[in-house]
């Protein structure tokens, strides 16, 4: 009954550990602690607390990354309104993805197919676009360097890229390459906007619409689900998107 109510408790306590923050920033790193600790230690209970299987780490990734990245995101927001809503959805969608995973490990009966790799995702691609704004916010705000944050990125990358392709059942030489090409092809372009100058925002949201396209693509290839018209389509809305939002957007 207990494991149960672990994807309510560990949503619950990620709302208020980031409510309680946005009203007093100087807990942030308290308020970080308490839902890294709570997230781990409650999540372990659906595996046994056996820390090292790698595919229940993988199963992990997705919330976790989002947790992470949604506390450091909600920093760089200036309204109240705007972090409360955020926090809100997410908690929300952490809730889900826990009660899928829930019932893949603990009563597969009740398990609807392809659901973990459908809320995977949609988590991916989120995590990318929170990591792609913070990185580009430390950047801007925070003078980092860009060799500093190019390493950290490109191992969150190759994490993010590797999961949502082994979710997919994809053999895991082919995974391994794949998420290769795909970080170094991903560094390439986090280092290219840098020198434009936007904010961090839409750097960021160029940035996740370009993995967005490429991750699925590449997904789409392996499954033997593309051809002409599919690859026209993604390419065709991600530049669409992307120079909207350039020609759209206030250039610092």
């Amino acid at each position: 009954m207990f494991e149960r109510l672990i994807p309510f408790i560990v949503a619950f306590i990620s709302f208020i550990s980031w409510e309680l923050f946005i009203y007093r920033p100087q807990l942030f790193f308290i308020a970080f602690g308490i839902i890294i600790v709570a997230t781990v230690g409650l999540l372990l209970k659906f595996n046994r607390y056996k820390i090292f299987d790698t595919d229940f780490w993988l199963l992990l990734t997705p919330p976790l990354v989002l947790i992470v990245f949604t506390t450091i995101f909600l920093l760089f927001l200036n309204y109240k309104y705007i972090q409360h809503g955020i926090a809100l959805a997410v908690a929300i969608a952490i809730y889900y993805y826990l009660t899928y995973l829930y019932y893949f490990l603990r009563r597969i009966t009740n398990y609807k197919p392809l659901s973990l790799e459908s809320a995977s995702s949609y988590f991916t691609v989120i995590s990318y676009l929170f990591l792609s704004i913070v990185s580009y916010g430390f950047i801007n705000f925070l003078n980092f360097k860009i060799w500093y944050l190019a390493i950290i990125f490109i191992l969150l990358t190759f994490l993010s890229t590797y999961q949502f392709i082994w979710i997919n059942k994809i053999g895991k030489r082919l995974t391994m390459f794949v998420s290769i090409l795909i970080s170094v092809l991903m560094i390439e372009f986090f280092w290219s906007i840098s020198f434009f100058p936007i904010s961090h925002f839409i750097s960021g949201l160029a940035l996740a619409i370009i993995y967005y396209v490429i991750i699925n693509l590449s997904l789409l290839n392996f499954l033997e689900k593309i051809d002409k018209k599919v690859m026209r389509t993604y390419l065709s809305i991600g530049i669409i998107c992307i120079f909207i939002i350039l020609l759209s957007a206030k250039w610092l």
